[in-house]
């Protein structure tokens, strides 16, 4: 690990000697920017961002204490060694709030600077955070040791159609393992920028709500703003992964629930709304909250029939059991049951049933009033 040190004092023989005379190389630092000032030095810290600032206690314009103090709340971790002539108990008082690495005495002894310098040295490096994008490869306890393979993650295009494929058509079990192969890759190339894959969850939970809205899951799409914050949320890959793996699984829960809830709605609809003779397949997906295609198709894969047809199985089977009460006539059972055209009843009822409405009231020991 290498380091940046800034050296700051109002004179310029103690930023010399420092910078001339300490073993720079051996305390890993390969980087020494020089302040004037407190003023100064502030800006260059802003610049540079030192691993360690060594100044002087009392300079003009901004003195070493103000000085930490402004750095401390730029950056925490940055360490300070202070310099001073003057034994003024405050000052030292002021370092030790500040929690200094150091407090050295002018004139200068070299060696005890580089003592200390060897301290801070040490003490960095053992606090030292892993880097970023390591971290959310590797998670917070990984080996950061290890040097990545300096790969970067490019996503093939026909791969996310053929997940965004798998995923509409409910391949469940095709679609967990392809999404298994893309984390695969992926955790290979762990010099990509996470913001790159944060980007690719959330293509692909776009491409999920695309196909939930299509199949009217709104256990999923209601879930929409999450998941897509969860791309930010989740530090680490394994992580981001596993959400993006259990909002799919959920998906396709819901489809298959979501399947047997359309018959059940369907049927539960039908067999109110029956006897209404302008009820429409239209009208009953409006009323459902379905498009009225889907809602066709949907029903039909699952029972086997259409919507028509359940629905006249329905009004048939009601219209045989009205029949036995000879009291009421053929065109009133029709009324009944949703037809408001008696010949197209009777029309329909042989059909279905293989006899007309009156043969059969009268197999069944029935008689038609006149």
């Amino acid at each position: 690990m290498r380091f940046s040190v800034l050296v700051v004092d109002d004179e310029k023989m103690p930023r010399e000697i420092l910078r001339e005379y300490l073993p720079w190389e051996e305390l890993r630092v390969d980087r020494i920017e020089e302040a004037e000032d407190g003023a100064q030095a502030l800006e260059l810290a802003r610049q540079h961002r030192p691993d360690i600032v060594i100044s002087d206690v009392k300079m003009p314009r901004m003195n070493g204490l103000e000085l930490a103090a402004a750095v401390r709340e730029l950056y925490p971790d940055c360490q300070f060694i202070f310099l001073s002539g003057y034994t003024d108990k405050e000052y030292l008082k002021g370092a030790i709030k500040l929690k200094a690495a150091s407090y050295v005495e002018k004139p200068i002894d070299l060696e005890e600077l580089t003592a200390v310098l060897r301290e801070v040295t040490a003490e960095l490096e053992a606090h030292a955070r892993p880097d970023p994008n390591l971290v959310f490869y590797r998670g917070e306890d990984g080996d950061f040791s290890l040097p990545g393979n300096g790969q970067v993650y490019v996503f093939d295009k026909s791969v996310f159609s053929e997940l965004s494929n798998r995923i509409r058509h409910k391949r469940r079990s095709e679609t967990m393992d392809l999404l298994g192969e893309i984390y695969r890759d992926i955790r290979r190339c762990e010099a990509t920028p996470p913001e790159v894959i944060r980007n690719l969850y959330c293509q692909i939970v776009f491409a999920l709500l695309s196909a939930a809205e299509s199949r009217h899951i709104t256990a999923v799409t209601e879930q929409g703003d999450y998941l897509l914050y969860t791309a930010a949320k989740q530090p680490t890959l394994r992580q981001l992964w596993e959400a993006l793996s259990a909002a799919i699984q959920a998906y396709f829960q819901a489809v298959e629930s979501n399947a047997q809830d359309i018959v059940t709605r369907v049927d539960e609809y039908l067999a109110a709304h029956y006897a209404d003779s302008t009820l429409t397949v239209q009208t009953m997906a409006s009323d459902l909250g379905f498009v009225h295609t889907y809602l066709c198709n949907a029903y039909k894969k699952n029972c086997g029939h259409t919507i028509n047809q359940k629905l006249t199985e329905l009004r048939i089977n009601r219209a045989k059991l009205l029949l036995a009460d000879p009291s009421r006539k053929l065109y009133e059972v029709a009324h009944a049951v949703g037809y408001a055209d008696g010949k197209y009843f009777v029309k329909l009822f042989t059909k279905e049933v293989g006899i007309p409405p009156k043969l059969y009231r009268e197999n069944h020991n029935c008689y038609e009033e006149e």
